[in-house]
């Protein structure tokens, strides 16, 4: 699942204006989100929005564990929260991850801010990474063009998740 730079969210984003985390989460995830309903999501209860993110985060691993695995301690401070409450925290955690480096308000300098965590979802062995990348363009001349820094970045995460080398919870880091 490819996050798309595009998105008014991360294009128009300035430094010194709050980034909306949750809302770039939800439109990335809108298709799993209308999968369960076949409804558009614009057109959900909040009860069926909830339901539908608790089912997908069922399914949602970080570094290759489950969430529930990942975040346990955190999981276990929550007990007390409603249902609706505990999936609010859990969006909040995994889209400040998922999407830090765009926010410009974490910008430092010449870098953007980076985690060692990528996020997928699992559907029955088969993950779906939710990451940013670049298709190959070619240029005038036939040349590949180079990919952008943080085409890298998300890469340089799915390799080392692949090789097992990333954080296997939360207490790790």
């Amino acid at each position: 699942m490819n996050i798309s730079i595009d998105n008014p969210i991360i294009a128009f984003s300035q430094k010194g204006k709050p980034f909306q985390y949750d809302r770039l989460f939800l439109k990335t995830l809108v298709t799993y989100i209308e999968e369960y309903k076949n409804v558009p999501y614009e057109r959900l209860t909040d009860k069926d929005k909830s339901i539908s993110l608790a089912r997908i985060i069922k399914k949602m691993e970080c570094n290759g564990v489950p969430l529930r695995e990942f975040f346990a301690k955190e999981f276990e401070k929550w007990d007390t929260l409603e249902n609706a409450e505990k999936i609010n925290k859990v969006v909040d955690v995994i889209s400040r991850d998922m999407f830090c480096c765009f926010d410009r308000n974490l910008d430092m300098g010449d870098d953007f801010k980076r985690v060692d965590r990528i996020y997928c979802v699992n559907n029955d062995g088969e993950r779906d990474y939710i990451m940013y990348s670049e298709k190959d363009k070619k240029t005038l001349f036939g040349k590949t063009k180079q990919k952008s820094v943080l085409h890298d970045y998300y890469a340089d995460l799915l390799d080392r998740c692949e090789k097992g080398l990333l954080p296997k919870s939360s207490q790790e880091i």
